[in-house]
């Protein structure tokens, strides 16, 4: 289920000046899957008990140093969220800013003693409202807070949406903008044949045209081969064969004149 959401949100006094009678007031909704919806003014959240915790905002960018640290000063995020009387059926809480930035927590981090909403640090008014969540990288630490929505689907913030950690514990996963640029998985090159390929087959050679009458080669004549006696054998079996005849018919003559 997605609750229809609308932003209210306008420049936050300091806490010395909750009570102004201001037109240009701020407000805090709590909304989606939750039986009580909210609408807290500004005065409404100074009103509530407050709570400060120590903590640190270190960046994901740069783990080793801390971009804000000190006692922040709010209202304990698990107060609201009883007040308004979660739905069993929300699993995550989306936050979202005025300037359009978003985040999250699961309903059972959501419910951690020490997260807040701060409106102070270290005495000193933040003119915004600030999620505090010790323990998690910068980005979901997210201010200018107007609108807390509980949500029954994995819902993920603007960072988380892009690969970030959901869980975002400091000191764990992703160390540096630099180590989630080098973890996500890049193209693999085409490999480089270490040998040469084998050759193509070469192609049929094409079949020569028939030449012109006038291009056709005058046959050479070749000897004949094959079981052929000599000249002179010939002409000598031809003699004998003659003699023969000659002698047999003198012998039939002399027989018929007797």
């Amino acid at each position: 289920m997605l609750a229809v959401i609308s932003l209210a949100y306008n420049p936050i006094p300091s806490a010395s000046s909750a009570d102004s009678t201001s037109t240009q007031e701020w407000r805090l909704i709590v909304t989606g899957l939750v039986n009580n919806p909210l609408n807290l003014s500004w005065a409404d959240l100074v009103a509530m008990p407050k709570t400060t915790v120590n903590a640190a905002l270190v960046c994901v960018d740069a783990p080793r140093t801390a971009l804000m640290a000190g006692n922040w000063t709010g209202v304990k995020l698990r107060t609201l969220l009883e007040d308004a009387k979660v739905s069993a059926a929300a699993i995550k809480v989306g936050f979202h800013a005025a300037d359009g930035y978003s985040t999250d927590l699961t309903v059972e981090t959501a419910k951690r003693d020490d997260i807040i909403l701060a409106y102070e640090k270290d005495g000193i008014p933040l003119y915004s409202l600030r999620l505090v969540v010790p323990g998690k990288w910068g980005y979901k630490w997210i201010s200018q807070l107007t609108v807390i929505e509980l949500v029954d689907y994995n819902f993920l913030g603007l960072w988380e949406s892009q690969g970030y950690p959901d869980e975002a514990n400091i000191g764990q996963g992703v160390q540096s903008l630099k180590d989630l640029i080098s973890s996500l998985p890049l193209p693999s090159p085409t490999p480089t044949p270490t040998t040469s390929p084998p050759p193509s087959p070469s192609p049929p050679p094409a079949a020569s045209p028939t030449p012109a009458p006038s291009q056709q080669p005058t046959p050479t004549p070749e000897t004949l081969k094959g079981p052929f006696l000599p000249i002179e054998a010939v002409y000598a079996t031809a003699s004998l064969l003659a003699i023969v005849i000659v002698i047999f018919g003198v012998i039939v003559v002399r027989k018929r004149t007797k």
